[in-house]
């Protein structure tokens, strides 16, 4: 458990500090898109496979990260695939109903603008298939670290801690290392992480919050950009 102390908290803290220094490369204009997403993927997918190795090394069952015994309402596997495509089948209404809703468009363009994340959303087509792996690391990587593993973790300490105590403090940690989006992002993405747990814990099942996880994230590979709105208003003023 000590490893996994360490390796927390390097977390928890090092995010916010590494986020920190690199927002100021970011908005030098001393970072790339395709080279941001790359080293987001590295260090992430790093991350967990050093997980993985301690997780192996020390006999642990992988099972005890992407399942729950005693779930509030187990659903069988078969049903997981379901759940995925219904949840892409209506990220795909959306972006049909901004290609033909101006006013959706028009909302998305102010939200846009002011989103603290706008430096990372794809442009390019090459920009838009390594964001849909970046999409798929986040999925993947975030719910075995904030949701899996901090259960675990949280489970096996020498005092005892309720389910809601769980899910609220690793969920508010998952909000502060989100701090490059400002306190906002760090509530928001806080109140997502408690509706992931929510997910896990009901369901029993770490791959439903992967995939939801994934296809929220996945979605601005779909959605038009900032550029993209902008020429499209000035094309129709024209």
């Amino acid at each position: 458990m000590v490893f996994l102390t360490i390796f927390l908290l390097l977390i928890v803290a090092g995010y916010p500090i590494w986020d920190y220094f690199y927002m100021k490369k970011i908005k030098s204009n001393l970072v790339k898109k395709g080279r941001m997403y790359g080293e987001i993927m590295i260090v992430q997918w790093g991350l967990v496979i050093l997980l993985f190795i301690y997780w192996f090394v020390t006999n642990r069952s992988i099972n005890d990260i992407f399942f729950i015994n005693k779930p509030l309402f187990s659903i069988p596997t078969k049903y997981f695939w379901t759940f995925g495509i219904g949840v892409g089948l209506g990220i795909i209404l959306l972006v049909i109903l901004f290609s033909f809703s101006k006013t959706m468009r028009k909302k998305y363009s102010d939200a846009l603008s002011d989103a603290s994340i706008q430096f990372l959303i794809p442009s390019s087509i090459r920009e838009r298939l390594l964001f849909l792996f970046v999409s798929i690391t986040a999925g993947v990587c975030e719910e075995i670290i904030f949701r899996g593993v901090f259960l675990y973790y949280l489970n096996h300490l020498q005092f005892e801690l309720s389910i809601i105590a769980i899910g609220i403090i690793s969920s508010l940690l998952f909000g502060i290392v989100h701090l490059y989006q400002g306190w906002k992002g760090v509530f928001l993405t806080a109140y997502l992480g408690g509706f992931l747990f929510f997910l896990f814990v009901l369901t029993g099942s770490l791959w439903i919050p992967i995939i939801l996880h994934f296809l929220i994230d996945a979605k601005f590979v779909f959605l038009p950009n900032k550029k993209q709105l902008s020429i499209d208003t000035e094309t129709k003023n024209i």
